[in-house]
Order: C-alpha cells, then sequence, then structure tokens
C-alpha cells in the first residue's frame, strides 16, 4: 500500500488522528500501526453487525 493511499483510509474512517497529528509527518511504521488498527476495528465492527443479523429461511421465487 502506498504512503498517501494509507494516509487516504485514515482520513476516510473515523479516527480522530487527523485532528491531532499532521499525517505527513507521521512515520511509515506510525502509519502502518494506524491502518492496522483501523482494519481491526472494521473487522469487529462488521462481525458484531453479522452476528446480529436475523436468519431468514430460504425462499423460492417463481419470477
Amino acid at each position: 500500500m502506498s504512503r498517501a493511499y494509507k494516509i487516504a483510509l485514515i482520513l476516510k474512517s473515523r479516527n480522530s488522528l487527523p485532528v491531532y497529528a499532521d499525517l505527513s509527518r507521521l512515520s511509515d511504521k506510525e502509519l502502518d500501526e494506524q491502518v492496522r488498527e483501523w482494519v481491526r476495528r472494521m473487522t469487529v465492527n462488521e462481525s458484531s453487525v453479522i452476528a446480529r443479523m436475523p436468519l431468514r429461511q430460504a425462499t423460492l421465487s417463481l419470477n
């Protein structure tokens, strides 16, 4: 992943880091950590949404 892409991901996320830090001054290691944390949060959030989804019976459509 390029540095610009990582910064764009962080800016698009609901992360408060851009408010407190200049992302262009972060080291590559710090950017990697932030992106890993963002991916971890997304995984946790999606798994809880999937777990709450109601199971429905299969239906047959005659269209």
